[in-house]
This record gives C-alpha cells, structure tokens and sequence, in this order.
C-alpha cells in the first residue's frame, strides 16, 4: 500500500474542515487507507510539508480543505520534483470555492459540483492518477518570504477578480454567498489597471483592463465559469481579456460568467498561450488560486508546465 500523508487545513471553510475532519477520516479509514495526518499551523506550511514529502517516502499526499490549501501543496511538491512529474495529489473539498476539482476529469461544466466531500473519498482512495499541467508565475518583485516562483493549478487574475480574492478574506461565509458580498464591496471602490500584455512573444496589446486572467482551469469564485473550456491535459494556457467596464457593465457580465457564456460578449476577448507576460508602472493587484502571494509586482511573467502535478481520479 502507498505511503500517504493527509494534510489538513484546519481554517478552511471558516471551520468547515475541521469540523467535518472526524467524519473524512473515518471514512478514508472505512474505505481501507492507512495514513498519517497533519495539521498546518500557519500560511505556508503546507508548502513545506508538501515539500518534504517524498523524501520521507510518501507517494500520495490529500489535502483536505479548499483551493488554498492545494495550492500551497502543489508549491511544494513542484519544489520537491524540481518542476519534474510529482507525487499524487488527491483533493477532499471542505473549503470557500473549492474550484480546482470542477477541473480534474471528468471535469464538469456551468451548474455542476463537486463541494460533497463525500464524493472525494472513492477518488482520493482509487489506485487511479493522471498527469495535468500547472502554470508558472515568476515576477520582478517577489515577497519576502513567499516562495517564488509561484505556481498555480487553476489560475491568476490582475484587475476585479484579484481585488474580489483580497476582499473575500474578511468575509466570515462560503461558496457563492462570500463571493457575491465581495464583488459588492469591491463594486463600491476599484480602479482600472493599464496594463501591457505580451503573448507568446509576439502579440502585444495595451489597455486598460477591468479583468486579464491567464488560466489553467474552468471555474473561479465557487460558481463563475471563466474559462469553461479549459482544458487541464492540453498543455495551453487561456487568456480571458475584459476591456474596461463601468459598475453598471461588471454587474451584466456577471450573469454571463456564471453561464460560461461571456465569451460572446463585446468587451471580452479569448486567447490560448504557453506564455504570458503582463505590466504595469504601478504594482499589480494580483492572485493565484484565490490567494495573494506578490503585492509588489510590476512585471509577471506565466508560463504553462504541461503534464507535471499527479492527481487522483
């Protein structure tokens, strides 16, 4: 039997995974796994204990809790391989979005879930893997102690979404009601990034940008479909360009974005890429699966790794 180490968010959800851990491990247990558990302590710690995984000889790692906690461990097991193919990753979802798992085949599409965790455990208990792609951030201007590069399984965003992501930490719910009182507040007081954004070393554009995301995945914010038909596998990255909107226009396109069916709108524009970089004379407000790793940045530079993180399906 593989080594496996459940590593276990104890804040996701407001609470929520620790409140239901009890029930995940019986049921992990019930369903024959054996496994030692660990409880991060503070940010990051999950980057550390993913980290040092393998080489204490465990082949499987599930993290239990939402997209940031996979994120962290995902860092660290990109570490741990050196951008090589790593262990398994398996996913128990008890978090705010738990957006990462609509991606994992057999994805899903607008409407769909996976937010019972229940429906996790014959998945993170399966023999079966599969390799998918993770993206790459480097910037100019990394944080101090944040790990940097930085890499993302499902996505990052300048403009509202990144500003939606800061605003949502001190909202105290989850799933679709958190990130709806978080675009309000934002609604209230944001700004326009200007932006220049260079594709593929060969197509530049400037603007003025009320959201450029570069994804990887399909679903961001719980219930909004930004790039609904991502694929994971394809060794691409998507690129979803908003042009300038007024509060009025963020207000309509919502709608779309929960349908997945923004992309026919006027302001918005589609590109696939496997390399992205984006400036600005000002910092960037940025995010990478919900989470706000550089705050100083004037220069990201994203990159596609196809076929790199294991996952358990």
């Amino acid at each position: 039997m593989q080594k496996t180490l459940v590593v276990l968010n104890p804040m996701a959800g407001h609470g929520a995974a620790m409140k239901n851990f009890p029930q995940v491990e019986q049921a992990l247990r019930d369903a024959g796994m054996a496994f030692d558990v660990a409880h991060t302590r503070a940010a990051l710690h999950a980057v550390q204990l993913a980290w040092d995984a393998p080489s204490q000889g465990y082949e499987r790692i599930i993290a239990v809790g939402g997209d940031g906690i996979a994120h962290e461990v995902v860092n660290g097991l990109l570490r741990a391989s050196n951008e090589g193919e790593t262990i398994a990753l398996g996913i128990v979802p008890l978090g705010t979005g738990n957006d990462f798992i609509k991606s994992i085949p057999p994805a899903l599409s607008p409407g769909q879930t996976r937010d019972d965790w229940k429906l996790a455990i014959p998945r993170v208990t399966s023999p079966n893997t599969m390799l998918v792609d993770v993206g790459k951030i480097s910037v100019d201007a990394p944080t101090p102690g944040v790990p940097h590069p930085q890499y993302f399984t499902n996505g990052t965003d300048v403009g509202f979404g990144a500003l939606v992501a800061k605003a949502i930490r001190g909202i105290p719910l989850t799933g679709m009601a958190a990130y709806l009182l978080a675009v309000m507040q934002v609604l209230a007081d944001y700004g326009l990034p200007r932006i220049k954004l260079t594709i593929d070393d060969s197509e530049v554009l400037e603007l003025n940008t009320t959201l450029t995301a570069v994804t990887n995945g399909r679903c961001f914010g719980a219930s909004f479909w930004l790039t609904p038909m991502a694929d994971i596998t394809d060794g691409e990255l998507n690129v979803i360009i908003a042009n300038a909107l007024g509060r009025v226009g963020i207000l309509r396109i919502i709608p779309l974005l929960m349908n997945g069916t923004h992309l026919n709108h006027p302001a918005v524009s589609f590109k696939k890429a496997r390399k992205v970089v984006i400036e600005s004379s000002e910092p960037l407000i940025m995010e990478a699966d919900g989470e706000m790793p550089f705050q100083h940045a004037r220069r990201m530079e994203i990159e596609i790794l196809p076929k790199r993180l294991r996952v358990m399906v």
